[in-house]
């Protein structure tokens, strides 16, 4: 098991590395001028030469790199458009001249919003998903199955600003059965807090929930003909015991992956229900910073949500390998 979580280790390591190359790539590869966005249209020419000159823009690719990864890791100085120094203390995602402030801060202080959406979408997808999924192999060919089956086709064919924008004018406005989506900070009360994300939750929770309970359907029906589960049957166990002791266990495998991926991509933000509901979060922020060209908050949200999907899927693979020793030795 050591060796495996050492291999692990140095993969998500490894693609960590590779995740900040492109993201710094990102960063001179967009067609707009970083010096001429942080100096402003009104700069003259030998205005924004001294502010690619304090940005240090100036400098070979590879020293720019080395000093980006040192900011990783133990912090960096960076220079504002008049040369002055700003302290961006580790891990240094760069400085957003538009918000005036280092990116991780402007992260930082979204963050709360974003982890509430997501942990409360992830149980709304582990519940309806899981449990629909689960469910309906239990009951395969009856009407709970199709009736299943037929909740888990809307849920993948429809997209979230569709339904977003439906729900909420018609729960919301029209007959005022839910408030209005927006972020009460926990420490308001338990609530408001809830109150205030309890349409995003559902919305996000049931659009994605549709992928987990089709494949969830489908990986307990391929693991209720093994014969560890007929051999459990046999021994006198019910239908129900054993499936929820031995079936749900075999098929567990794809779904923690499954679940480490979502998990992953919603606590680096989900900017489109951030956006549809108006909740300040990292994709949001994201958003907005792709409309106003500011381009390290761009490069900072995609390297912090990339750092959550490489972490999280390491964890699903490591829970995988625990439910599976066969995992381990592969």
């Amino acid at each position: 098991m050591t060796g495996y979580l050492l291999r692990r280790a140095l993969q998500a390591a490894a693609v960590l590395l590779a995740i900040t190359a492109a993201a710094f790539g990102l960063f001179y590869a967009a067609p707009s001028d970083p010096a001429l966005i942080a100096c402003g249209p009104k700069c003259d020419t030998a205005q924004v030469e001294a502010v690619r000159h304090s940005m240090g823009l100036d400098q070979p690719l590879t020293g720019q790199y080395l000093d980006y990864l040192r900011g990783l890791v133990a912090g960096r100085t960076i220079s504002d458009v008049d040369g002055s120094p700003i302290d961006c203390a580790a891990p240094c995602l760069g400085y957003s001249y538009t918000l005036h402030q280092p990116v991780l801060d402007a992260i930082g202080d979204r963050f709360p919003v974003t982890l509430s959406l997501a942990g409360g979408a992830l149980v709304v997808i582990v519940v309806l998903g899981i449990g629909a999924g689960f469910t309906a192999a239990l009951r395969r060919g009856t009407a709970t199955d199709r009736l299943l089956s037929g909740f888990t086709l809307v849920g993948a064919s429809v997209q979230i600003y569709f339904l977003g924008y439906a729900v909420q004018y018609l729960l919301v406005y029209q007959t005022g059965l839910l408030p209005l989506p927006g972020y009460a900070p926990l420490a308001d009360g338990p609530g408001p807090w809830a109150a205030g994300l309890l349409l995003p939750w559902l919305v996000l929770g049931f659009v994605n929930a549709a992928v987990f309970a089709r494949l969830t359907r489908s990986q307990t029906l391929e693991t209720m003909h093994e014969g560890y589960v007929r051999t459990a049957r046999g021994k006198g166990l019910t239908a129900l015991r054993a499936h929820v002791k031995y079936t749900a266990r075999g098929a567990a495998g794809p779904l923690v992956q499954l679940l480490g991926l979502e998990a992953g991509a919603l606590f680096g933000g989900a900017f489109i229900t951030e956006t549809v509901f108006g909740l300040g979060g990292v994709g949001k922020l994201a958003v907005d910073a792709v409309v106003q060209n500011d381009l390290p908050t761009v490069v900072g949200t995609v390297l912090f949500a990339a750092f959550f999907v490489v972490v999280f899927v390491a964890l699903a693979d490591l829970v995988v390998a625990r439910l599976d020793p066969r995992v381990r030795l592969a």
